[in-house]
């Protein structure tokens, strides 16, 4: 039992899980853009890269930078791309630890780990691992000072370095920072707490560190830098964030079947044929609901942290609040990867509440939390291991096309190019060109002027032919389906 109450044993255990996140499955379409910045030959070459890009992967440089440092130290392979994850994982970890030390909860990192979202970004070769670890640390900083009472400067010195580090890694860095530097002045007035004028200059520091990034960030908002536009925000779209963030994905639909219901009009009659996919979704947030609303209603541990959990409500729902604001106002959607910086404080407080559960006289709620653990750790496993939830796979598709495209076959590829690229398939973009796949959707011209593909490569059609030009060629010629992969159709032309 003793073994079991320590800290460092969990510490490991949570340690000891990170390599299994880390797959060698296909690179799917953003994951394509990151292997692009991996793939520079040299610095300068990454640097005009990140200059001339216009799509917002050059508004998140801090991993673009270290995936190309890791390229050069071990290679651009699949499961290569995404072990820079498994450090960004044990910052995290760490800091979880830390965090669990101070509240007695010594499980704590293990339960970062045991999260699905936290299992979805680790095996993604994409920015949302590093981010996660520096919220983890912005979280350190806030329980530091509380149990400093704002005295002393290491919580000042996490806070500035935690910020700098976000500041370098997302342009919405300053939304979780500044939610954080609130949540503690907020604590600090409540308690009459003084800061020490070392503390404060250690602040400003940070801050002015980080003004070179904010000119940067205008710069690439000037250029026109932004990401792509594919849903309309409205309801079902913060219900999908609900979903994807506190881990529901890995229990019900898969990303093919929850893009088919944004995109249907009687959302009613969709979400009632897949019914029973919902069960255990609805089941297990149920759960969650249930496990933070009753646990959280003792806030006290230690006895002493209810105005930290208080903080910690504040920096969520500010965080949350300007999103949802915001993209209702903008029509940007923010999806529940750039929530990643204040995961944290999710998992923070959801200890807090389960501990606050398992220290409650009786089984029955007890059992909640148990409950809600093993559909967490199913979900987080079937992100992992379950086909139907896999990413589109674009190497399997791009190993159809590459013979064909040797035998000159004119091609269309209605998906990314980034990835195809990286697959080894020379892309045009402006005309089909003999030994090439032609990025259909890129193209000024009209479609039905062109001459007939022989085959047609199409993944997210939402996307890629959004006006369903595309799609019409295929069904009046009577195009034919030859290969299914994972999230790809590929048709061919039977007159041909």
């Amino acid at each position: 039992m003793k073994i079991i109450s320590s800290p460092r044993c969990w510490l490991l255990a949570a340690l000891l899980l990170l390599p299994f996140m880390v797959s060698n499955d296909s690179l799917w379409l953003d994951e394509g853009d990151t292997a692009m910045y991996a793939l520079q030959p040299d610095f300068h070459s990454w640097c005009e890269r990140l200059h001339n890009d216009q799509q917002a992967d050059c508004q998140m440089p801090l991993a673009l930078l270290c995936s190309w440092v890791a390229g050069k130290l071990w290679g651009v392979a699949e499961w290569q791309l995404r072990a820079v994850n498994l450090l960004w994982g044990a910052l995290a970890v760490a800091g979880m630890h830390r965090v669990g030390r101070r509240l007695q909860i010594p499980w704590l990192p293990l339960l970062l780990v045991l999260q699905p979202y936290f299992w979805f970004y680790q095996n993604e070769a994409r920015p949302f691992a590093l981010q996660l670890a520096g919220g983890t640390w912005l979280l350190v900083a806030l329980v530091e000072f509380y149990f400093a009472r704002a005295a002393g400067t290491a919580w000042a010195w996490q806070l500035a370095v935690a910020g700098f580090s976000l500041f370098c890694a997302t342009l919405i860095a300053p939304l979780p920072v500044a939610a954080t530097v609130l949540a503690a002045g907020f604590i600090a007035w409540r308690q009459g707490w003084k800061l020490e004028r070392r503390a404060v200059m250690i602040l400003l520091g940070g801050l002015v560190a980080c003004v070179p990034m904010g000119i940067y960030y205008l710069t690439t908002l000037l250029r026109g830098a932004k990401g792509a536009q594919v849903w309309h925000v409205d309801l079902k779209f913060f219900a999908y964030v609900v979903y994807e963030f506190t881990g529901m994905g890995g229990l019900g639909l898969s990303n093919e079947e929850i893009r088919t219901l944004a995109r249907s009009p009687y959302l009613l009659g969709a979400l009632s044929a897949h019914a029973p996919q919902l069960l255990l979704p609805l089941l297990a947030f149920g759960l969650l609901v249930a496990v933070i609303i009753l646990g959280l209603r003792r806030r006290c541990v230690p006895p002493a942290a209810g105005q930290l959990v208080l903080g910690m409500i504040l920096v969520l729902g500010v965080t949350t609040g300007v999103f949802v604001v915001g993209s209702l106002v903008l029509q940007k959607a923010i999806w529940a990867r750039h929530y990643a910086p204040v995961f944290p404080f999710y998992v923070g407080l959801l200890g807090i509440a389960v501990a606050g559960l398992l220290r409650e006289p009786g089984w029955v709620r007890r059992l909640l939390p148990v409950a809600l653990g093993g559909l967490l750790i199913f979900s987080a496993l079937n992100f992992r291991f379950a086909s139907s939830l896999r990413k589109e796979d674009y190497r399997a598709a791009a190993a159809f096309v590459r013979p064909l495209v040797a035998a000159k076959k004119s091609v269309w590829w209605l998906a990314g190019g980034y990835a195809a690229a990286y697959y080894g398939l020379d892309c045009s973009e402006t005309q089909p060109e003999p030994g090439k796949v032609f990025i259909a959707y890129y193209h000024k011209l009209d479609a039905r002027r062109l001459p007939l593909p022989d085959v047609v490569v199409c993944s997210r059609p939402d996307i890629h032919d959004p006006g369903g030009t595309v799609e019409e060629i295929i069904t009046e010629n009577r195009y034919e389906v030859a290969a299914r992969y994972q999230g790809f159709v590929i048709w061919t032309n039977a007159a041909k």
